[in-house]
């Protein structure tokens, strides 16, 4: 009777795990119809190689070998190896409230965010308050808390320990240096950097920390425009000297949403998400390359928002600018994907001629 009732739960598990997987092909297969049935994971250059069919949030090692993702929003932080594909936990040793962010520092520790408290019944009240800790090298300890909360995700210098982060509301963005007083990381040199309620800025603009510039001494962000109701239809990359509080726009179009993502090693270009090719105030980006050392004109990379209930988001550049790795987006939730793709530029540029 025992093995009776084995054969039977193994039974019905095998027909809920099938149930489910052909459900999700069918779901996916019924959502891109513009395409004519391929996903797409079936459908992409030459260029373009899929690294992972899961996961978010991708961020590459200093050394190019690693790249750090998470399977979902507030989860483990893991990492792929992009030669040979292997998978390895990063944050699975210790118990944690789960992670939105992770950002290679220029030491090669790892900057995370996540909340003190996560609540599974109202998950994104979560979003707009995350602590930052580093969890150091070789990654097995549990990481060191820093007295700092950002809203989004924060931004990392490349040339050294500096950090910058938008404070919750999203109106203040501070900078500070990272050292290791008998190996332990804590914040100094705290200062803010902007404020748009001390500007007296209108209350519906906002700012989003992104990257700093590796060739000067400007951090690079967002700037959201929009309305009381909904402050983030529009967006466009701005930049501040560090020094003397200046801001400068990157890109300055009107009613459009552009968000700076990552910036060329060398500075030559940044990477936006952008909605130019479709209707504004549906966020249905596509991932740009704006070039920032001449006056060339933005270029759409991808067109995933024609497969609909995708888009092509969070795109971060190799550190030997070759290459670019790619999240596949979904349209019905802000930063959230599956699936991992990387962009070869040099084998682009080579089709293009």
């Amino acid at each position: 009777m025992a093995s009776l009732r084995i054969r039977v739960s193994l039974l019905f598990f095998i027909f809920i795990f099938s149930s489910t997987i052909a459900f999700a092909q069918e779901k996916v297969s019924s959502t891109n119809t513009f395409t004519q049935g391929k996903t797409i994971f079936d459908d992409l250059p030459a260029h373009m190689s899929v690294l992972l069919e899961w996961g978010q949030r991708p961020e590459w090692s200093n050394d190019g070998e690693w790249i750090y993702f998470l399977p979902r929003a507030f989860s483990n932080v893991f990492r792929v190896q992009v030669e040979t594909g292997k998978v390895e936990p990063v944050t699975t040793h210790y118990f944690h409230e789960g992670y939105l962010r992770v950002m290679a520092l220029s030491n090669g520790d790892l900057l995370l965010a996540g909340p003190d408290e996560f609540n599974a019944d109202d998950p994104w009240a979560s979003r707009h308050k995350l602590r930052l800790s580093i969890l150091q090298k070789p990654f097995d300890e549990p990481p060191v808390l820093l007295d700092a909360y950002c809203d989004e995700g924060p931004a990392v210098s490349r040339n050294d320990n500096r950090i910058a982060w938008t404070l919750p509301g999203q109106r203040e963005i501070k900078i500070a240096e990272i050292i290791y007083r008998d190996g332990t990381p804590s914040l100094v040199n705290e200062q803010m950097l902007l404020s748009f309620d001390k500007r007296n800025y209108p209350i519906t603009d906002r700012l989003e920390t992104q990257d700093f510039h590796p060739n000067t001494n400007e951090l690079i962000f967002t700037y959201y425009y929009g309305t009381e109701e909904e402050p983030f239809y529009f967006a466009n990359p701005y930049s501040i000297d560090i020094k003397s509080g200046e801001l400068s726009g990157i890109l300055t179009t009107k009613n459009s949403y552009n968000e700076a993502e990552g910036v060329a090693p060398d500075g030559s270009f940044l990477l936006v998400e952008s909605d130019l090719h479709a209707e504004p105030k549906k966020w249905l980006v596509d991932t740009y390359l704006l070039p920032l050392q001449d006056d060339g004109e933005m270029e759409r990379l991808c067109d995933w928002t024609n497969y609909p209930g995708y888009k092509c988001d969070n795109p971060v550049v190799s550190p030997d600018g070759k290459k670019i790795a790619l999240q596949r987006g979904f349209t019905d939730g802000t930063g959230q994907g599956s699936g991992i793709v990387l962009f070869d530029l040099e084998e682009y540029r080579k089709l293009k001629k």
